[in-house]
């Protein structure tokens, strides 16, 4: 029996965020298509979907974006050099970049770096790759950014981590389970040429779908490009339809957010998308139990613009039987 099918016999079970929600649910009785749609203005939608693919190009084009990651160099234990001297473990090529940059230490779960006497390199705090896609474009201020000998890498906020820049290079520290890499960017990264802004679809307010919020109790199992995966708390499904043909897709996240993504993948994935699925934001339910999912903003995740990030894929929930042909294609390059 399918969950529509269960809670059409025994009603809906308790919403994780408002009374109201769970009320519409009950209301919404079997055999619908779909709440009352949330309305707006074509032109208001319009400007809408333009003003946020703007904004995509814009961040894509702007130093220290998805486009200047050209690599991510797995620490292990001990010393790891860097330069452009060929024999250093991680080297970084171009005119004006030292032979000897640096060294980088890792002992226990502490990572250092040393720089070589009379090399300059600059301190600062790096978010760039954690804003949310559509923010701008947002380059990087480094005229405060004290020269150091050393420094501590990590995290050193909610999304914000040191940063080391040398030339047009600079690295921060991710961690990947138990594993330490430093996230190496490039602003002089000939991808940058290459990018002449993103393919999509044409807006249309058909896909710009009214769904309805049902509260569920389910994990679900997040894969991932490298071949892992996490277990994720999914406080819900959304319920839509497109052509009298009901659809569902898993929700992830705290249900006291006020906006959640959503990883999916359809029929145009690997054939006009990317084949790794797409994402898309959404507002939490209004009070009816209602969001509106438009995939006109439905984005190419970053490994679509570099091979060294770590994007988590689809989950076999979230794999729709209908072509979207809404929102980014990929990037053919």
């Amino acid at each position: 029996m399918d969950e529509h099918t269960r809670r059409c016999r025994h009603g809906v079970g308790r919403s994780v965020r408002t009374l109201a929600a769970l009320l519409a649910l009950t209301a919404a009785g079997c055999g619908d298509q779909g709440p009352e749609p949330i309305p707006v203005e074509a032109a208001a939608h319009q400007a809408a979907v333009e003003s946020f693919h703007a904004a995509r190009v814009a961040e894509l084009e702007a130093p220290d974006s998805w486009l200047s990651l050209i690599a991510l160099h797995w620490l292990q234990g001990g010393e790891t050099t860097i330069g452009s001297d060929p024999g250093n473990d991680l080297v970084l090529p171009g005119e004006g970049t030292a032979p000897i940059v640096g060294r980088v230490t890792l002992q226990d779960s502490t990572v250092r770096f040393l720089a070589e006497p009379g090399v300059r390199v600059i301190q600062g705090v790096d978010s760039t790759l954690s804003l949310r896609a559509g923010s701008g474009a947002f380059p990087p201020d480094t005229l405060g950014d004290p020269l150091v000998d050393e420094a501590t890498l990590g995290g050193v906020g909610p999304g914000q981590s040191t940063v080391l820049r040398h030339g047009p290079w600079n690295w921060i520290l991710v961690r990947r389970g138990d594993e330490y890499a430093l996230r190496v960017r490039n602003n002089r990264s000939p991808v940058y040429s290459a990018f002449n802004g993103i393919d999509r679809y044409p807006i249309s307010t058909r896909w710009r779908l009214t769904a309805r919020w049902v509260p569920h109790e389910k994990t679900v199992v997040v894969p991932n490009v490298l071949g892992t995966a996490s277990e994720q708390a999914s406080p819900a499904y959304v319920e839509f339809w497109i052509d009298g043909e009901r659809h569902t897709l898993d929700v992830t996240g705290d249900p006291a957010e006020e906006r959640f993504m959503m990883v999916f993948a359809d029929q145009t994935s690997g054939d006009g998308t990317y084949g790794g699925g797409r994402y898309v934001w959404f507002d939490a339910p209004d009070e009816l139990g209602r969001v509106v999912l438009d995939f006109n903003i439905a984005y190419n995740p970053p490994c679509v613009w570099t091979d060294f990030a770590t994007c988590p894929l689809p989950t076999p929930g979230n794999r729709l039987a209908v072509r979207v042909e809404a929102g980014e294609k990929d990037w053919i390059h």
